[in-house]
């Protein structure tokens, strides 16, 4: 029940690519805690990033503006986000919303790294 200590985002490093693994609800009270992570993304000008959608159970406008800064922080470093494993409800809200023409969607993380990786 302690909403402000959930961790709505896990970074690694899969072969150069940074993957953030999204998980829960994604809204007013987890978006600050997920901008905070994912900040560190950014310091480093990394231009590609890809989101792993597959565990995210909700998601509301301040989640939708989280990931819009991650697109946005993206394209300034010449890069563009990319997305995976999107539950349904999710690609509806993103469609709804406008952001699938800002990302590239893959169905899943295999497809996703290799589309990414450049030889």
């Amino acid at each position: 029940m302690d909403n402000a200590q959930r961790s709505p985002a896990h970074l690694t490093c899969v072969q150069g690519i940074p993957v953030v693994e999204v998980s829960g609800r994604l809204d007013t009270i987890s978006a600050p805690v997920f901008d905070s992570q994912t900040a560190s993304l950014f310091a480093d000008q990394c231009g590609r990033v890809l989101l792993d959608l597959s565990a995210v159970t909700y998601i509301s406008s301040a989640g939708l503006r989280s990931i819009l800064k991650i697109i946005k922080r993206s394209a300034a470093c010449g890069g563009r986000v990319g997305m995976f494993s999107i539950p349904p409800f999710v690609l509806e809200i993103l469609e709804i919303s406008g952001l699938q023409a800002l990302v590239d969607m893959y169905p899943e993380r295999e497809t996703a790294l290799k589309e990414c990786v450049v030889p």
